[in-house]
């Protein structure tokens, strides 16, 4: 399906398409369609390309992945700071890097699967902040500037800061 000994189009690894992308494409259409959505993907910048994350002709491990035995594993073979161990860890991080994050791409920054605050939201409807972003009367509160709970809570991925759980700067 992907090769050809005879009638190959691509430079190198005898693709029947042009590139290892355009090969994936033929199958996972709603995949390559996300790399588009993003302004940096390094896929579409030629930096990766499908087979640096995962192995098309056979894998034990989750989706194919390359790289250890769970998405995390993979994700923090080149995001290592990422890894931690942190004293304070952020369970969803723990969990799956993809709960916030789409590898194959979005078309919010940081390839995150909605836009700021609300991703945070879905999880923190209970928190101390005023739950109604668009609120007139808490729009000028400095925690909500810019839409943005990132501004207070940098440290999201983990912390070793003394502020502890509540990832501050």
């Amino acid at each position: 399906t992907c090769h050809s000994v005879h009638n190959w189009n691509s430079l190198e690894k005898q693709l029947k398409a042009d590139s290892v992308i355009q090969t994936c494409g033929t199958c996972h259409r709603d995949k390559v369609a996300k790399l588009d959505r993003s302004s940096h993907m390094p896929v579409r910048e030629g930096k990766l390309e499908c087979s640096t994350c995962h192995n098309p002709h056979g894998s034990q491990n989750v989706r194919l992945l390359r790289v250890g035995n769970t998405i995390n594993e993979t994700c923090t073979s080149c995001h290592a700071e990422k890894r931690g161990p942190f004293l304070w860890d952020h369970a969803p991080v723990r969990e799956n890097c993809t709960t916030c994050h789409d590898p194959h791409g979005t078309a919010n920054e940081r390839s995150l699967v909605a836009k700021l605050p609300f991703l945070c939201q879905r999880c923190h409807s209970h928190s101390g902040h005023p739950s109604a972003v668009y609120d007139r009367t808490q729009l000028i509160n400095s925690r909500l500037y810019n839409r943005g709970c990132m501004n207070c809570h940098s440290n999201i991925h983990g912390s070793n800061h003394p502020s502890g759980h509540t990832f501050l700067r």
